[in-house]
């Protein structure tokens, strides 16, 4: 099986699909198009180097809709029809417009070799780890938007904003041996250290629920210890945990709770609520990578099959799958 996590500095020269000729070096923009109205489910290709486009009320699905840069790591939606893509060997923010198939809006460099990781917006900036530098930029998510670098304790992997406090994650041994974990609050406003929380070793990822107040932090090190820690961020403690028994990915709302697929050691999607309660595990037969929610209708990518599938959450029924470009990981929905 082909495994290429999110973040790694190996490169993979692969051949890019559909609307554009293939070139490791120089690749083609994909055409300007007008996409479909109504909703938009967007998700990058970590091996493709490329986004793909599906619109549910047309059922259209753009392969190929924008090149990233080299390793897109994350992907977020940030405002109405726009998307923000992170690619970490380029070191680069990309923004594109959903609206229309072709080049990027306009990208913000980060600094060179500090392999960008993981990204949390607040609504005024969007926020980065840069894993090698054991930093965090606050970015300007703007054309020409300015950058501010924060130095961070080593393997800073995660991040989640509330908009007055960032939470960063800390990795496990790498590329630092003497860190193994934990969670570091910093003031927003002026990046300073107000305090840490001690978790479980090997912060994968960090969620900010403005519905809840809470941040979720998924630890694990895929031997079956994975737990989702629930944080309430103004008093930095720990409320209660989920033992998953897998390796639970990004978190997403689903109704009064919360889903995280297990796709990078199982095909379990775990549903919870923040009482500490696993409500239950669906053992869906695919391997679901990154998960986006509309209605009663569950996205999940499967970074392995080269696929997007299609399920109702509510019953666990599974209803279409869509042929993905190498590798789709992180996907979102964008409703407009």
């Amino acid at each position: 099986m082909k495994r290429h996590l999110p973040g790694l500095l190996t490169l993979i020269c692969v051949s890019l699909i559909s609307l554009f000729a293939a070139s490791c070096n120089s690749p083609v923009e994909p055409g300007t198009e007008p996409t479909p109205g109504g909703l938009v489910i967007a998700w990058f290709n970590g091996n493709a180097y490329t986004v793909d486009l599906y619109f549910p009320e047309s059922d259209s699905l753009v392969t190929g809709a924008y090149n990233t840069g080299e390793i897109p790591s994350d992907i977020i939606s940030h405002e109405k029809d726009r998307i923000a893509v992170l690619n970490s060997t380029s070191s680069t923010v990309q923004v594109f417009d959903v609206n229309s198939t072709g080049g990027e809006l306009f990208h913000i460099d980060l600094p060179a070799g500090s392999n960008p990781y993981q990204m949390s917006w607040d609504g005024n900036h969007l926020w980065v780890t840069l894993l090698l530098t054991s930093q965090i930029a606050k970015v300007d998510l703007s054309s020409g938007g300015s950058v501010s670098i924060i130095d961070v304790k080593a393997n800073p992997t995660s991040i989640a904003s509330t908009g007055s406090l960032v939470l960063v994650g800390h990795g496990m041994s790498y590329p630092d041996p003497s860190v193994t974990g934990g969670i570091t609050v910093l003031d927003a406003s002026t990046g300073d250290v107000l305090d840490s929380i001690a978790t479980a070793d090997n912060v994968c990822s960090l969620r900010y629920f403005s519905k809840t107040g809470m941040v979720h932090a998924m630890t694990y090190s895929y031997i079956g210890d994975g737990l989702i820690s629930i944080i309430n961020p103004i008093s930095m403690e720990i409320l209660t945990q989920v033992n998953t028994g897998g390796s639970p990915g990004y978190p997403i709302e689903a109704g009064s709770g919360f889903v995280a697929g297990d796709g990078w050691s199982s095909d379990a999607i775990f549903f919870y609520d923040e009482g500490g309660t696993l409500t239950d595990t669906w053992n869906s037969g695919v391997n679901a990578t990154g998960l986006a929610i509309s209605g009663d209708t569950l996205y999940f990518t499967d970074f392995a099959e080269d696929m997007v599938y299609l399920a109702d959450w509510t019953s666990k029924v599974m209803l279409d799958s869509l042929a993905a470009g190498d590798g789709p990981q992180g996907i979102v929905a964008i409703e407009r």
